[in-house]
């Protein structure tokens, strides 16, 4: 199986802060790709319930999986592992962040194989339409709030 590398890059008129804020809420972070989640553990620290060891549970039932955030650097980085439920292994999600031209650059990375043949080109193919279809307008919004 080959590993597929999806790179998303994105200049935001928004502070640094906001943005952050954004990708670190599970609810809001998943409609990026037009998906909805339910968090079913809290993060590590009481102070960050988004942070490090928090788990988010995205899809119905059995086609459901779950992400647990394993780095959370406010405001600069976010990292996510599929942990459980999904056809997918080796997965690695990367948000940077950098504060830039008074507005943020956005990096995101992602990392994966499938475990069958063809599926990691078939995911990869969707999560690129996704995005696509949520994600700009979303952070359009966010840069119209002001941030």
């Amino acid at each position: 199986m080959s590993q597929q590398e999806l790179r998303f890059e994105e200049q935001i008129a928004a502070p640094i802060e906001s943005v952050f804020e954004l990708l670190a809420d599970h609810q809001r972070f998943v409609a990026l790709f037009g998906s909805q989640c339910t968090v079913t553990r809290p993060g590590d620290d009481r102070a960050e319930p988004n942070g490090c060891g928090s788990v988010r549970r995205i899809g119905p039932g059995a086609l459901s999986f779950d992400e647990t955030i394993v780095h959370f650097e406010r405001p600069t980085r976010i990292d996510y592992v599929i942990s459980r439920g999904s056809p997918l292994k080796n997965h690695l999600g990367s948000l940077r962040l950098s504060a830039q031209g008074g507005g943020t650059r956005l990096d995101y990375i992602i990392r994966f194989e499938g475990r069958l043949p063809l599926v990691g080109k078939l995911v990869a193919a969707a999560l690129r339409e996704a995005w696509r279809r949520n994600a700009r307008a979303r952070l359009r919004e966010l840069e119209r709030s002001g941030g």
